[in-house]
């Protein structure tokens, strides 16, 4: 686990090939173990991000002398791949892929406006407890290895601006939800630091099947 922990912090996963192979790594347990130990899953919801717009709304009306206002999205959909096996009574690894789709924010300058788009991708490890193998509570926590993407800079009638740039970074992970016995499950998990940025917090909440 310890291994897995420093990967996750040396590298900086940017597509899903790289997510895949780790995830199909650790299926070698399977060999090893009963087929019922070891789960794939997949969920599907909402992350809500907060990618700085008011900072960046603020940086170019202090650079332009003008008012700048803002509208900015609170999230967008979110989407995990996920495999984890047991390593004791109740308790599991878990190694997922996820990735978000894009979050906007639009800034208007002397009645012109101009939009950045950012969108995170990453790969976590978590240790797992769980109330029962088919049914019950988990809790879950651990780090993840993430990027978010966006725009360098913003231009505003012809004068360009900084904005917040694509990053890397390591962070937390916790989180916790109930497995159905119908193998769907629901639940919520927040990453800190996304991105390795200290203020890109991502709160997902999410609905999913295991098989």
């Amino acid at each position: 686990l310890i291994f897995l922990f420093k990967l996750l912090g040396f590298f900086m996963y940017k597509n899903i090939y790289i997510a895949l192979f780790i995830l199909f790594s650790i299926s070698s347990p399977l060999t090893l173990k009963a087929e019922e130990d070891f789960t794939l899953g997949v969920d599907i919801g909402y992350g809500f991000l907060d990618i700085g717009a008011d900072e960046t709304a603020q940086t170019i009306a202090n650079l332009s002398g003008s008012t700048v206002t803002y509208e900015a999205d609170t999230g967008a959909w979110m989407g995990r791949i996920y495999g984890d096996f047991e390593v004791a009574e109740s308790l599991y690894v878990d190694i997922g892929f996820f990735l978000t789709g894009s979050v906007d924010a639009k800034y208007t300058l002397s009645g012109v406006t101009a939009t950045e788009s950012y969108s995170a991708n990453g790969v976590d490890a978590s240790l797992v407890f769980k109330q029962g193998k088919k049914e019950g509570f988990f809790v879950k926590g651990g780090v993840h290895s993430s990027t978010v993407d966006g725009s360098a800079s913003i231009t505003i009638s012809g004068t360009t601006y900084a904005a917040n740039a694509a990053a890397s970074g390591t962070g937390f992970l916790f989180g916790g939800g109930y497995d159905f016995a119908d193998d769907s499950r629901i639940g919520y998990t927040f990453y800190s630091d996304l991105g390795g940025l200290t203020k890109a917090d991502l709160a997902y909440i999410y609905y999913g099947f295991r098989f």
